[in-house]
């Protein structure tokens, strides 16, 4: 199986939509996306993501399915340094390093700040929840930390079925984290994608019916490089590079 995660291309926050250079993005990951054999495809319901993957959908004759979970992972809190009420990320490093739960991937909910927005947790298992059905539904249902393939539907062209995610850089990084079995917050934290980017995630099955899911790409841009497009900035706090 493999998942690939889309990032929403940049984004006009004030009408839910793209900018100008975000339909641009939308519009070249479409020539990249085109050219994949993908199985299914699944969108959050927001319109910043749905307006990035109708291109896609359009040059495939496909539609996506609309999950409610793959919303972008909005629970606000307060920021203790600045005072910022917003996403539960972009915290300052002085404060997140010092916080021991926030490193804990059973646990990192539990932290003060977190326990300010109890939906913080019912948000997390929804997230792991909706795509752990998911998963069962194509032969790879939990077991533990990893998955058990039961009755695998793969594709007859790739020998694996590919999903397609379009959605958020909160959400992605919540569901890497459930896959690979770390804290969301030292994804948050720690990682950049992109608007428009693409995550690869593959799941390795060696032996035994058990399969593990093991990221190849994480916010690739190829697409934007090949049209000379730069990398939008969005939701990052330095120079983004672009090569």
């Amino acid at each position: 199986m493999r998942l690939i995660f889309i990032r929403h291309a940049e984004p006009d926050y004030d009408i839910d939509g793209l900018t100008p250079k975000g339909e641009r993005e939308a519009g070249f990951l479409s020539e990249r996306v085109a050219t994949w054999k993908v199985d299914h495809f699944y969108s959050s319901p927001l319109g910043r993501a749905k307006a990035t993957a109708a291109p896609s959908l359009q040059k495939l004759s496909q539609k996506a399915t609309i999950c409610e979970w793959l919303k972008e992972f909005y629970y606000p809190v307060t920021d203790p340094l600045t005072g910022r009420f917003g996403v539960p990320w972009d915290l300052m490093p002085e404060y997140f390093t010092k916080e021991p739960l926030f490193y804990d991937k059973d646990n990192w909910f539990r932290a003060p700040l977190y326990r300010t927005n109890p939906e913080i947790e019912t948000g997390w298992r929804d997230v792991c929840n909706g795509l752990d059905r998911l998963l069962a539904g194509y032969g790879y249902s939990r077991d533990g930390a990893c998955y058990k393939v039961t009755s695998a539907i793969d594709n007859p062209e790739t020998g694996e079925p590919n999903l397609v995610f379009f959605c958020h850089l909160g959400v992605t990084c919540v569901m890497l984290a459930h896959l690979i079995g770390v804290s969301p917050v030292m994804l948050w934290q720690g990682s950049y994608l992109a608007p428009s980017s693409v995550t690869i995630v593959n799941a390795e099955k060696q032996m035994h019916d058990i399969s593990y899911f093991r990221i190849q790409t994480l916010g690739n841009t190829a697409h934007l490089l090949a049209h000379d497009e730069p990398v939008s900035g969005y939701g990052a706090f330095s120079p983004v590079f672009h090569g």
